[in-house]
């Protein structure tokens, strides 16, 4: 029976990687199979990709639709911050989880199979990745945890966690020693996560390049090389295998701005929750959600934001409450849902390399970022691009597959691993990953969008769409190419 450990590094570029900055990444790459072609979901943010990646569902289909959401039926007069376990929670409204999917250790268990995650994100992530850990009697432990049989176990075998800092290298490297000094050992999971929060807080707090993100990024490479190092002295070490894999890539920040400032220096009464002198909710982002209390208001919001130059296209839950061509469906990207914002605002990015070399940079709204930080969320091609590497186990050997890919066809792939069904899944098992007959280059094409914009996609075998880039349209918009 093959067993699999995944480990996440949250915000990693795969333009990034090299033998220099992340040695023991790039040499699993290249004696595994690596996916040219991988990608994020939209709204490339975590709480949103983690329960992608753990459903095997776009938002759409698992109802985490943003990492700060406004949901008048939940909290009325404020955000939703899903990196809190408690507003997670309050979202659920007294059920176990707010996701309407179910999540891998959920397909395992009914099999007898294990799954276990080890995380240095936020406790709220780790809710969403493992939801039904107390249930299941399965094993789920997240830095931010003090309290409970957990905490008290991992504190009594590796004593206590180490402080939060930037970066954030005491905290992913005790994760990792959780991982392989404790869970490994004595759990023996059949399917173990690792979730390590760099190189994303570096990213965000510096920049792409900073000295402290390239430290950052050393550590996180180098827990994935003593993850390594210990499958490979296992006996069966030829039945581990190891996917590695990253949620969002991150563009640069430049131009950071306050979209609800913005909206209300045009006269629009917006705030942070639907109190009686507001009318828009607006929260911050790189692709922020703004909900209405009136639809009525729509296009005077779309007229403002299509002559501001920092402003992309916009996107709509409901098309109809637009005039026909001001803004592409949700519904298109799979991010449709009744939590979905009215509104998604975009900002309008550029490819060109920033002031560390990399290509990309876009405006932002994210209060604690600073200029020029990384920043994910949007449809910037280095916010969507990811990194997908599997190796060991029934992988192919020295592979680089073709075939579109995203956060939602991981789980399914894993679970064709052990034997396991993924129906009702929207993501599939990606075959090229055993079978090179099964690769194929997906077919490309380009969707025009509003305010002279472009989206680059991908289709997948069975016709999946994947969206790969949003950027400028090189000469003059033509009617855009989705239906009302």
């Amino acid at each position: 029976m093959t067993r699999v450990i995944m480990v996440a590094l949250d915000g990693m570029r795969p333009d990034m990687v090299d033998a220099a900055a992340t040695p023991n990444l790039f040499a699993l790459a290249a004696e595994g199979t690596r996916f040219a072609n991988a990608r994020s979901v939209f709204p490339s943010e975590t709480r949103v990709a983690t329960p992608s990646l753990i459903t095997g569902c776009r938002p759409g289909g698992h109802g985490m639709v943003a990492n700060t959401l406004f949901d008048a039926s939940v909290a009325p007069d404020r955000l939703l911050r899903t990196k809190l376990v408690d507003d997670v929670l309050a979202m659920a409204a007294g059920a176990e989880s707010p996701l309407q999917r179910a999540s891998l250790a959920e397909r395992m268990a009914p099999f007898g199979l294990r799954f276990a995650l080890v995380s240095a994100g936020t406790a709220g992530a780790a809710r969403l990745l493992h939801p039904a850990a107390e249930r299941l009697g399965s094993f789920r432990w997240n830095v931010e945890d003090s309290d409970g049989a957990t905490a008290a176990e991992v504190r009594d075998a590796l004593g206590a966690t180490p402080d939060a800092a930037v970066p954030n290298i005491p905290r992913v490297e005790f994760a990792g020693r959780v991982l392989l000094e404790h869970v490994l050992p004595r759990h023996a999971p059949d399917v173990a996560l690792l979730w390590l929060s760099e190189p994303d807080v570096s990213f965000h707090w510096g920049g792409l390049r900073a000295p402290h993100a390239q430290d950052a990024l050393r550590a996180a490479d180098a827990v994935l090389g003593r993850i390594r190092a210990w499958r490979d002295a296992q006996p069966d070490a030829a039945e581990i295998a190891i996917i590695v894999l990253s949620d969002h890539g991150h563009v640069t920040g430049r131009g950071k701005r306050c979209l609800r400032s913005e909206l209300q220096r045009a006269g629009f009464r917006a705030g942070t929750g639907m109190g009686p002198d507001v009318d828009v909710v607006v929260a911050p982002a790189a692709a922020p959600g703004l909900w209405l209390r009136d639809l009525g208001i729509a296009p005077q919001i779309a007229e403002f934001l299509a002559s501001q130059p920092w402003a992309g296209p916009l996107l709509a839950r409901d098309t109809s409450i637009l005039p026909e061509g001001r803004a592409m469906p949700l519904a298109l990207l799979g991010s449709g849902h009744a939590r979905s914002a009215d509104l998604v605002a975009t900002f309008a990015g550029d490819e060109a390399a920033d002031e560390w070399g990399l290509p990309g940079f876009a405006p932002f709204d994210a209060p604690d970022v600073p200029e020029g930080g990384g920043m994910h969320g949007g449809l910037h091609r280095a916010e969507l691009a990811t990194v997908l590497v599997m190796q060991g186990g029934p992988f192919r050997r020295g592979a680089v597959a073709q075939e579109a890919a995203d956060l939602t066809d991981i789980v399914p792939t894993v679970l064709h691993l052990l034997g396991l069904p993924s129906a009702g899944m929207e993501g599939r098992p990606l075959h090229a990953a055993f079978d090179a007959t099964a690769d194929a280059p997906p077919a490309r094409e380009v969707v025009t969008l509003p305010g002279g914009f472009v989206l680059e996609a991908m289709r997948g075998p069975n016709g999946r769409f994947y969206p790969s880039a949003m950027h400028r349209a090189a000469r003059a918009p033509r009617r855009p190419a989705f239906a009302q």
